[in-house]
């Protein structure tokens, strides 16, 4: 008996039109690439300038900092001389011990000093180098930087009080 049901029967694509079009994709996908690498390329004619960068007096600029005016020349200032400052620093030296013994110590600002030895000293101006040149028994002669004679520091004669 012949059955009545109907046969399904699957159609493939011609496989001739499929490896035609893969072909054709192929083919364009290479041509963009070979013109994308034609159009990337630098041609020769091409020429890039270097910066140059102008800074004399007023001309030119700061990129980085438009405002600023040390760029500019300053006019020398030979009115406004003045002889530089000479700071005196031995005033603000103070003595405040001496240990006798075979090699005498002084104490100056809290720093010890040997003879001979010399330190920067803290001041309340900054700092200023002293050399010891001499330690006596009541004094302290030193040499100040930037001072031409040495200066004689004195021990106070005044009694320390202990009872308070």
């Amino acid at each position: 008996m012949p059955s009545n049901t109907p046969l399904i029967v699957r159609r493939q694509p011609p496989i001739r039109l499929a490896t035609t079009l893969a072909a054709w994709c192929g083919l364009a996908c290479l041509a963009c690439w070979v013109h994308a690498e034609e159009t990337n390329r630098l041609s020769s004619d091409v020429i890039i300038p270097k910066s140059v960068f102008v800074s004399e007096g007023d001309m030119g600029r700061d990129p980085f900092f438009p405002a600023t005016t040390r760029l500019q020349k300053k006019a020398p200032d030979d009115a406004g001389r003045r002889q530089p400052v000479k700071l005196d620093f031995s005033r603000l030296l103070k003595l405040t011990g001496i240990t006798a013994s075979a090699k005498p110590i002084a104490n100056i600002n809290n720093l010890t000093f040997a003879t001979g030895e010399e330190q920067d000293v803290k001041v309340e101006g900054g700092r200023v180098k002293i050399r010891v040149l001499e330690i006596r028994e009541k004094s302290v002669v030193v040499s100040v930087e930037n001072q031409s004679e040495p200066v004689v520091l004195n021990l106070r004669d005044s009694p320390l009080d202990f009872t308070k």
